[in-house]
């Protein structure tokens, strides 16, 4: 029987992806839904876009969504001179491994990450990156809110009474675990995967776990984050 699955923000966290895959024991029938924030602060943000691609090319069901780490990359490139833009990719968004030798975004990255779309809608369920500003006239138009917003309010009408599942927002575990306990409205997928040192705004023994959902059964599986040692994430 296909399952229906979300994995939340990876964040460069090729190896753990990977092991969380392997778990899943993903197959070609399934779905797979991508919540975005595949790149950033990790250590391999070419790996994770990578896998993803070579899953798409292998004929497994990928769905993958625009997260506001991709829009960023994409924005800076165009937006930013060349020592801006490599500055802003090696320092800030740290994926300066999507670059070619010309300090560019290489092809393959830059055509996958610009056709990204920005949510899915299911028959029971509405996937996004971060969430939909339900005050706004078209919430479904906001590509701001779609890709950044936080704590945003659940609208029974506008949602049309469907589930929303979405990411960007770090969320301890026990909450994950209360809201799909509880088959709230409102599902948060994102534990904050990367942070798997100390950090001042967050408890990171409380997070650093990269979860997938089972939007049929409501299992929730996850991998505890096993990259190499010698990233520090300290900020937002």
């Amino acid at each position: 029987m296909s399952r229906r699955l979300v994995i939340s923000d990876i964040h460069g966290c090729s190896s753990t992806f990977k092991a969380l895959l392997e778990k899943i024991m993903l197959k070609k029938e399934d779905q797979l839904y991508l919540l975005g924030d595949y790149i950033d602060r990790g250590p391999d943000s070419s790996g994770v876009l990578d896998k993803i691609m070579e899953l798409i090319n292998d004929g497994y069901k990928v769905f993958p969504l625009r997260g506001n780490h991709e829009q960023q990359a994409l924005t800076a490139e165009k937006d930013y001179d060349k020592k801006s833009f490599y500055y802003f990719m090696s320092r800030i968004n740290k994926s300066d491994d999507l670059l070619s030798k010309k300090r560019k975004i290489k092809k393959k990255y830059r055509n996958f990450m610009d056709g990204l779309p920005l949510f899915y809608e299911l028959d029971d369920f509405f996937i996004v990156h971060a969430g939909f500003d339900f005050s706004k006239t078209n919430p479904f138009e906001d590509e701001a809110s779609i890709l950044n917003i936080r704590k945003f309010k659940y609208n029974k009408e506008a949602a049309k009474g469907k589930t929303i599942v979405y990411g960007h927002d770090p969320t301890y575990f026990n909450k994950i675990e209360k809201a799909v306990l509880k088959r709230k409205k409102k599902i948060p997928l994102d534990n904050g995967c990367v942070y798997n040192r100390a950090h001042k705004y967050y408890d990171f023994h409380r997070l650093r776990r990269l979860c997938c959902f089972n939007l049929d059964t409501y299992e929730l599986i996850y991998q505890e984050n096993i990259e190499p040692e010698n990233h520090i994430i300290l900020s937002k």
